[in-house]
């Protein structure tokens, strides 16, 4: 699939250069539009509220949001290359329909950018990613909080199980795949089915059909996944990841599975995520 519409959640916090950049570069080196959602917060009285509601200071307060989105969007633009368009895209609504709405919106692009945020708070940034991830049927890519600057492409890192998600994710980036100078495919023994199953049939050999020339690497096994894979990216100099994201429903949510928000909470790289 070829990346051309991309889109990128507009970070208003000290973090969001971090994303701005990636999200700029990436687009540069796809050549695709690059649409900014800003995001406005309804604010809802508890359960308990007594009194008069004040709806004019929330509606003061709302207002102070947009203008803080839309001043963050003209930073935003002024940056990107003459090359790169941009355009500005406002979601307002209460925090967990917000995430669902993002969800929505994601589903008119090829791929959706988000930052790391701070897994401890349940910050925009990680409520945005779920929500691209579990409600767009579209790849998710999300920058770690401590990335600076542009995109780099010199070695990706595939983390392979054989499972849906992974192969979903394989093949949503597959144009991202074509412009690293190296790939490497990982699996983790004990979590892949043996190789006589599917005889003659491995994940290299179809990347190979695209260009794509991968070494497949199998590490010992281990209890943490997460870790191991954050390892084994440090200790090779993976300058991004692709996976599959896992998680379950329960009721009208998605909770995140354990790899994930492993990855999710310590990564150092860029990491693509599918679902």
């Amino acid at each position: 699939m070829a990346i051309k519409d991309l889109l990128v959640h507009l970070d208003t916090s000290d973090r969001g250069a971090s994303v701005r950049d990636y999200a700029l570069s990436l687009a540069t080196e796809m050549g695709a539009h690059l649409t900014a959602a800003g995001l406005v917060l309804e604010y809802v009285p508890p359960a308990s509220f007594m009194g008069e509601y004040p709806y004019d200071i929330m509606a003061e307060a709302m207002d102070q949001a947009r203008d803080v989105a839309e001043k963050a969007y003209l930073s935003f633009q002024s940056a990107a290359p003459s090359q790169v368009h941009t355009d500005l895209v406002m979601i307002q609504a209460i925090s967990g329909q917000a995430r669902e709405d993002f969800g929505r919106l994601a589903r008119h692009f090829d791929m959706t950018i988000v930052g790391q945020g701070d897994g401890e708070t349940g910050s925009d940034d990680e409520l945005m990613a779920e929500g691209a991830l579990f409600r767009s049927g579209r790849p998710v890519c999300i920058v770690p909080n401590i990335h600076k600057g542009a995109a780099k492409f010199g070695k990706a890192m595939v983390c392979w199980d054989g499972g849906l998600p992974a192969a979903r994710a394989i093949a949503d980036t597959l144009d991202v795949l074509k412009r690293a100078g190296k790939v490497e495919i990982v699996s983790i023994a004990g979590r892949n089915l043996p190789n006589e199953e599917l005889p003659g049939f491995n994940i290299t050999r179809h990347l190979s059909r695209h260009g794509i020339s991968a070494t497949l690497k199998k590490l010992p096994a281990a209890e943490d996944i997460g870790a191991t894979l954050l390892s084994h990216a440090a200790d090779t100099g993976a300058d991004f990841m692709v996976m599959g994201g896992y998680g379950h429903s329960r009721l009208r949510e998605f909770v995140l599975g354990g790899t994930t928000r492993t990855i999710l909470n310590a990564m150092t790289i860029p990491v693509f995520m599918s679902h």
